[in-house]
This record gives structure tokens, sequence and C-alpha cells, in this order.
């Protein structure tokens, strides 16, 4: 997975795939100090990732522009780029409106993919 940088944060444009509905998310943050994987609300009910209000359990995320509520919940069988993820723990929150990206794919995405960030580069790859 190539990224950009772009004021000094690193951007990358993913595919994501559920239920085989497949949508292109362009403006996504990778971030290795967030815990969660973060994606907006609207983009994901066009691939039919709706919240599911009755299991999901709601969150706080906290940075520097202050705290947002967003609703976690686990989702199966959900490509990212070209990662399969099956039981994934992801948040869905107004990502978009409140700090001007997609979604953020941050720690947990990592790890559970074993990847490496190569700024060198300028991908994500495998170990």
């Amino acid at each position: 997975m190539k990224f950009e940088m772009d004021k000094n944060l690193p951007l990358v444009s993913v595919e994501i795939e559920y239920k085989g509905n497949k949508k292109t998310f362009n403006n996504v943050l990778l971030d290795t100090g967030c815990s969660s994987t973060i994606l907006d609300t609207d983009l994901c009910e066009e691939i039919e990732l709706m919240l599911d209000l009755e299991n999901a359990i709601t969150r706080k995320m906290y940075g520097i522009g202050g705290t947002e509520i967003c609703i976690e919940q686990k989702v199966s069988d959900i490509t990212i780029d070209k990662f399969l993820l099956n039981d994934f723990t992801i948040q869905l929150g107004d990502v978009r409106e409140m700090h001007g990206f997609d979604g953020i794919i941050d720690s947990d995405f990592f790890l559970a993919n074993k990847l490496i960030i190569d700024f060198k580069n300028m991908e994500v790859r495998k170990n």
C-alpha cells in the first residue's frame, strides 16, 4: 500500500470491501499513535457497513482536538486494501467532518497484519 505525505501526515487511498460492496476511501490517515481503526460512518453506509447499535459499544476518542464519541463494533470479513480481517474491531464515527479524513488506520491494523511502515519507499508492506 503506497502512501503520500501531505502536511507531514501519511495519507493513503484504500479500497474497503464489506459483504461484496467496495468503496475507495481516498483520504485515510496512517496513525500509529491511535489504538483503533476508525472509519467515517457516512462512507461506511455506502458499503452497507451499518452501525450495530444493539451490539456496539460507545467509546470516547481522545486526541489533541478534544474528545469525540465513536461506536465500536466487531466486523467479519472486511478487507482494507488487500488485507482480509476477520472479527476485527473497528470504530465508526464522524471522522470526515470532525478531522477531514475518510478514516484512520492505526496500530491494531498494523499489528493484525504484521506490517511495516516504510518511509523511505513510502509504502506499507508485510515484514
